[in-house]
């Protein structure tokens, strides 16, 4: 049986919303040490700000026979926080998650975080040191194979994950050959807050 990896992570609305950045960390997590977790709270706000077509984060919970996480109890408190991140700072505190994996970094007050002993992280910057190179390899291929319209080459698709990741892509750029896209993005002034320090797990490649 395998273990349980040891490590809770909390994903914001904001990054549920996001498909790619979404299974890097879901698929990547069990050979990485990590394991994803989210609350009814956040799946609802991220539904509402996904793109039409897009596959509901709930329709991916019941392909992987994901449990919602619990919904927590504000009652008044975070008030350094900003008030429409309360909810997602409870709902993480309810989880049991070390890390609050979120594009926000900012509007979670520090205070508040090191209060309750949770780190909020940027996606990228979270990947790029917790993402191992064996894991990195499998997503990507993942993501080449379930790519048909047009086909995608997993260099390619390692190239593109610049345009939202460029940190990821820098720490496993000798993957493959190739050049990163240019990322579209301007780069978040936070990337970290809290207590936890997100440390490069010691297995894998």
């Amino acid at each position: 049986m395998a273990e349980t990896p040891s490590t809770r992570v909390f994903l914001d609305a904001n990054v549920i919303a996001k498909p790619v950045t979404r299974t890097l960390l879901m698929a990547g997590g069990p050979l990485s040490d990590f394991h994803v977790t989210w609350s009814l709270t956040a799946e609802q706000e991220a539904i509402r700000h996904m793109r039409p077509r897009a596959t509901s984060p709930a329709v991916i919970r019941e392909r992987f026979d994901f449990m919602l996480s619990p919904t927590g109890d504000v009652a008044g408190r975070f008030a350094a926080t900003s008030e429409s991140d309360r909810q997602i700072l409870a709902d993480t505190e309810a989880s049991g998650a070390q890390f609050l994996i979120t594009e926000d970094v900012d509007d979670f007050a520090e205070e508040d975080l090191i209060a309750l002993g949770i780190s909020a992280v940027n996606p990228d910057l979270f990947l790029s040191l917790r993402l191992t190179r064996d894991a990195y390899s499998s997503v990507i291929d993942l993501f080449a194979r379930g790519q048909v319209a047009p086909p995608t080459t997993p260099s390619e698709f390692h190239s593109a994950i610049a345009r939202q990741h460029p940190k990821l892509f820098a720490a496993h750029a000798d993957l493959y050959d190739v050049k990163p896209m240019k990322s579209p993005h301007p780069t978040p002034t936070v990337l970290f807050r809290g207590m936890h320090p997100v440390q490069r797990p010691h297995l894998g490649k």
